[in-house]
């Protein structure tokens, strides 16, 4: 049963790294997360196998009763996604996803089970490999920084940066694609001291510098907002529950230092910090966002209950948008910017409700939990911090962008360990009662 197991982990490990790593070569740009839709569904596939085998020769029982509050809301999830489907305006986008994207009822439904099985399998890990798999995602993040700056040195077309105005994005297709990927893990770093040796912690130190030098040349405002916010959230956690000021010190001034250099750059003007300084075109951003979501709000109108269906809102969205930003031959709009809207424009308050509903629980209950931890296990209590840490900043980064099937494989992987994380204490609580 461990080699069951084991391969599962293997998976993921394979999964993420293709979330990270995956292109098409010369087609790349066109298909855009087409690629990583099909893998993702190959791997959730075997994953599933290897849990119903795992599962019954386990001789486990299925208990709705005991079941995590966070998996019963995800059917709520799943009747939103289906009545979004059913009541859609065009099902065929809906079922598939939308070109670029595809992230349509499958790719959804692919999601919730994936999330279900990495709760099945975390609480099945020795701590040794838990460790371990969160250390190779930080490998991951360091292959595709060092990755993404080959365009400095070779001119192909999977890395162009002519698209995106010197930006980086590596192999994601988009510079916010890549930073969300890269602000998911960088809370991991927080594990360097837990390397014994001075070489292992000096290369992970590195690989932060790297990591932290490559988020900055993605350009992408709103993932080190989202970083931020997440680390700030997380070093009050550590505040109130070891009444430890240091990290939160340090996340003080990276905010002031932060604050000082956007001030600065009102007055000049260099390439590198163009994107962090006050200029027309920035703040025209922030403004065309406010059009979207304007837009977003007025579509919603039109169908609040259910929504207009999974990957509609190109088209639909159109008659709402000011002239600038109707389609043409350069571009069109398929998103509000802003995943909660999005949620809300195609699902409906129904699906809105259910998501918001299902992540408020899975967050209250895995910040309860480490607050309640108590025990030698640090290493556990770290990983648990990270990873609230990680969907915060996530979901920060969402807030302000939208979700990507990358984005979404992190998210709903750190989702599960914090629930399968509350099943493993709540199962070790049990046994020492007997």
């Amino acid at each position: 049963m461990k080699t069951i197991i084991r391969c599962q982990l293997a998976l993921l490990g394979i999964l993420t790294a293709s979330a990270a790593l995956l292109v098409v070569p010369q087609i790349s740009y066109d298909p855009f997360e087409y690629p990583k839709a099909l893998f993702f569904i190959i791997i959730t596939t075997l994953l599933s196998i290897l849990t119903l085998i795992h599962w019954i020769y386990s001789g486990m029982h299925f208990s709705i009763k005991h079941m995590p509050l966070e998996i019963k809301l995800l059917g709520f999830i799943v009747i939103a996604e289906l009545l979004a489907f059913i009541f859609s305006v065009d099902r065929v986008t809906s079922l598939a996803g939308a070109s670029y994207r595809f992230q349509g009822l499958i790719i959804q439904l692919v999601t919730i089970i994936y999330f279900l099985n990495a709760v099945y399998i975390f609480p099945k890990l020795e701590n040794s490999d838990r460790t371990d798999f969160f250390n190779w995602l930080i490998e991951i993040s360091v292959v595709a920084a060092c990755l993404s700056f080959i365009p400095y040195f070779i001119d192909i077309r999977i890395f162009s940066l002519s698209n995106f105005d010197n930006r980086l994005y590596g192999t994601l297709g988009n510079p916010n694609y890549f930073a969300l990927l890269l602000i998911a893990i960088i809370p991991f770093f927080g594990l360097l001291p837990n390397f014994k040796s001075k070489i292992s912690r000096i290369l992970i130190a590195l690989g932060l510098l790297i990591t932290l030098i490559t988020l900055f040349l993605t350009g992408s405002r709103s993932a080190w907002v989202a970083l931020i916010f997440g680390l700030l959230m997380a070093s009050i956690l550590v505040v109130i529950k070891k009444k430890k000021y240091k990290m939160l010190a340090i996340v003080l001034v990276i905010i002031f230092i932060s604050v000082g250099i956007f001030t600065f750059q009102k007055y000049q003007n260099t390439q590198i910090f163009h994107r962090f300084s006050m200029t027309e075109d920035n703040t025209g951003s922030v403004t065309t966002r406010l059009h979207l979501q304007k837009a977003g709000l007025e579509l919603f109108t039109k169908h609040p209950i259910l929504g207009i269906g999974q990957e509609i809102i190109a088209g639909q969205i159109e008659p709402y948008l000011p002239e600038y930003l109707k389609s043409n031959n350069v571009f069109y709009i398929d998103r509000t910017h802003n995943e909660f809207l999005d949620i809300l424009v195609t699902q409906g308050l129904a699906g809105f409700i259910a998501y918001m509903a299902f992540w408020i629980v899975l967050l209250w209950n895995a910040v309860r939990d480490y607050l309640k931890m108590r025990g030698s296990n640090i290493i556990h209590e770290k990983i648990l911090l990270f990873a609230i840490t990680a969907i915060i900043a996530i979901h920060a980064n969402y807030a302000m962008n939208f979700a990507t099937i990358s984005g979404n494989i992190l998210l709903y992987l750190f989702a599960g360990y914090v629930v399968a994380n509350k099943v493993y204490n709540k199962n070790n609580n049990l046994n020492k009662t007997k």
